[in-house]
């Protein structure tokens, strides 16, 4: 999820009616620009290279995860295909991507699952397994992000990630935001009262990824730390 403010203007956005490297390219209405949500830059028009402000405020899960979180939802139903079948069962079990697209970096596969996300300028990813249980990487900048998933999350659960300028430590089981102290509650995926910041990010693909991040700063376990890129 990204901001709409702009050089002094709110923008309203709508599809283009393209892609990029299988991706979604956004247009506003008020300055007829094309921004890469994958990228999250503007690609041309009026703003071209300005950065997107993304918001960590989005959360992706199944139906049935969300009907249970929120019980009294209510559904703007057009045509009633949520009662229909998964017309996405194909494209998940494809080990190939979108209308066939393969990546070009091999350092995973395809459709390897992966959270990623953008630090100042700089783009980086982690393998969903590797997120198990919880797991603390270094930024080049200083601190430190911490992401948590568990081996039951489906492709459609979003990744927990927190930022801090101190950095996590798990202590007895339990991680720990070492410059609040503050505790993360593996059942609410958040730190207690909310005190570490969240960052947003992307649960997707490697190709789709990878295609259009090409300088992508690929966490790896059996490195310790950032495996560089290409």
């Amino acid at each position: 999820m990204y901001g709409r403010d702009y050089a002094g203007k709110t923008l309203n956005f709508e599809p283009s009616g393209g892609l990029t490297n299988a991706s979604l390219v956004m247009l506003d209405q008020e300055t007829d620009t094309y921004w890469s949500l994958m990228k999250g830059k503007a690609l041309a028009g009026e703003l071209k290279g300005e950065t997107l402000t993304e918001l960590p405020v989005g959360e992706k899960m199944s139906w049935k995860a969300w009907r249970e979180k929120y019980p009294e939802t209510k559904i703007l139903s057009v045509d009633g295909r949520e009662n229909g079948r998964n017309r996405y069962d194909k494209y998940f079990t494809d080990a190939k991507g979108f209308r066939g697209i393969t990546a070009k970096d091999q350092r995973l596969e395809t459709k390897a699952p992966i959270f990623a996300f953008h630090r100042n300028e700089k783009s980086f990813a982690i393998r969903y397994t590797d997120a198990y249980g919880g797991k603390n990487l270094p930024l080049p900048d200083g601190g430190e992000v911490f992401l948590y998933r568990i081996a039951t999350d489906d492709i459609t659960r979003s990744t927990s990630a927190f930022v801090s300028a101190s950095g996590f430590t798990k202590t007895e089981g339990k991680w720990i935001e070492d410059g609040t102290g503050a505790t993360f509650d593996d059942s609410k995926r958040s730190f207690e009262n909310d005190a570490v910041k969240r960052i947003g990010g992307f649960d997707t693909y490697w190709y789709n990824w990878s295609l259009n991040n090409p300088d992508t700063e690929l966490y790896l376990p059996e490195k310790g730390e950032g495996s560089g890129h290409k």
